[in-house]
């Protein structure tokens, strides 16, 4: 058997771990898409329009909180009842969520949802890297991604199919099976051989706090208006992040992996990339969308499915580039990010004038590039870490990425309403918005291109 074929993946020993990593992804990436398509129904029946935005926001702030707080739940419990506790998160939230009288209800059920969902999240890329012989690794991330595509493509279709038919809380229970069903998975695969031996460790409280501080307020951003408060909110996102990087300097028990922000370290070139790459999803999710209705008069229906082109073509360039041999490793790395800048540039000319095949095809490229790069860079992260940190090093991945996304979305909203969107919906702001934002965000991949061109991935460890 060769250790880095896909049929390796469906024999034994690693068929039914490769299960619970994907149903643990699963669940809550159906939940992020369904939830964004049933909130609208929900506002309907119990109210709460202003605080619709907050529904995210306390997702997102849950998620990071829970991916990074991920490795300390392991060090004390062990990896199977750390999941156990993500389980039992996850559905709290989603009964709170299905349950609500009120929106109040619904931003603290997602508050909880997100927590567990990023610690899901979290205790999968750990999987990944414990379970999993290294030549497997780049087959599991583009199993991992698979799981996000599916639930980019079924989710809207299924939340909207509730929706239709006022069935908007069981979309929120809708995935809490599934959870359930990989918790027991785990449960059973894991048992007596669990190798990570729970041990007492200090909770990080203080540097978890200001973590939660820095996404709440980044989140906050582009939820309100004047360029005043927005700059405050910054100014405190940033100085709570950097503090709490003081504080991780000087801990026994780190949240972060060592060399974490190095660029002159293999890991640090990794995460960089991550962070990157995971910014630049952003501004074709945040306005694609909007931007083709207000341009191009498409239906809310064809617009959430043209953004879904992006999150299928990341799905089949990791498929893709899985494949792809390990001399030529580097290559693909830089092509990826380089694929991502091309297609920003065509989005800033397309957005606009169109047509809606070519903006499709852009944001095609996007994926396409997200996708050929992403399997690589989270190996090369995997086999750089530290032997003794590797459930740090693993579950840092998500994290990463989650933050990313968060400030990904402020800049988009920031650059998007200084270009006048917030004031005026006509055509010609539209257009100026999205040119202002895909010409902007271009610099982010050719960043990471940079970069990319410095990362070396090592040969593989002898196991």
């Amino acid at each position: 058997m060769q250790p880095g074929s896909w049929s390796a993946l469906l024999e034994q020993p690693h068929r039914l771990s490769a299960v619970v990593v994907v149903l643990g992804i699963l669940a809550p990436a159906f939940a992020a898409f369904i939830t964004a398509t049933v909130l609208p129904s929900a506002i309907v029946e119990i109210g709460g329009l202003e605080l619709y935005a907050w529904a995210s926001i306390a997702y997102a702030v849950g998620s990071i909180l829970g991916s990074a707080g991920s490795s300390v739940a392991v060090r004390r419990a062990g990896m199977r009842r750390a999941f156990l506790l993500a389980t039992g998160a996850f559905v709290v939230g989603a009964v709170l969520c299905g349950a609500a009288p009120t929106m109040p209800m619904v931003v603290a059920g997602r508050a909880v949802q997100g927590l567990g969902g990023g610690m899901l999240i979290a205790a999968a890329h750990a999987m990944v890297r414990e379970m999993f012989p290294e030549g497997l690794w780049p087959h599991m991330l583009a199993a991992i991604s698979a799981a996000w595509g599916t639930a980019a493509l079924g989710g809207p279709a299924l939340g909207g199919a509730l929706a239709a038919h006022g069935l908007w809380r069981v979309a929120f229970w809708a995935m809490a099976p599934i959870t359930m069903v990989a918790a027991a998975l785990t449960w059973r695969l894991l048992g007596a051989a669990d190798r990570r031996e729970a041990h007492e460790a200090p909770v990080p409280f203080g540097r978890l706090s200001l973590i939660c501080t820095s996404v709440l307020c980044i989140g906050s951003i582009a939820n309100t208006h004047g360029v005043a408060v927005r700059a405050v909110l910054l100014g405190v996102a940033l100085t709570a992040l950097l503090l709490a990087l003081r504080l991780e300097r000087e801990a026994r028990v780190r949240l972060l992996p060592s060399g974490m922000l190095s660029l002159d370290k293999q890991l640090g070139k990794g995460y960089w990339m991550i962070f990157l790459l995971g910014m630049s999803t952003t501004p074709g999710g945040v306005y694609v969308p909007l931007l083709v209705q207000m341009l191009h008069d498409v239906s809310p229906a064809s617009a959430g499915y043209l953004y879904a082109v992006q999150s299928l073509s990341w799905t089949a360039g990791t498929f893709m580039s899985a494949r792809v041999a390990r001399e030529r490793v580097h290559r693909v790395i830089v092509l990826g990010p380089l694929l991502m800048a091309s297609g920003f540039v065509a989005l800033f000319l397309t957005i606009a004038s169109g047509p809606i095949a070519a903006i499709a095809g852009a944001l095609l490229l996007v994926g396409l590039g997200i996708g050929t790069a992403w399997t690589h860079i989270g190996a090369v992260i995997l086999s750089s870490g530290r032997p003794d940190e590797g459930t740090v090093t693993a579950s840092m991945i998500p994290t990463t990425q989650l933050f990313a996304v968060a400030l990904g979305s402020a800049l988009s909203g920031i650059i998007a309403n200084q270009a006048g969107l917030a004031r005026d919906a006509s055509p010609a702001t539209a257009a100026l918005a999205g040119a202002w934002l895909f010409g902007s965000f271009t610099v982010v991949p050719l960043t990471a291109a940079a970069i990319a061109w410095r990362l070396r991935p090592a040969p593989p460890r002898r196991p």
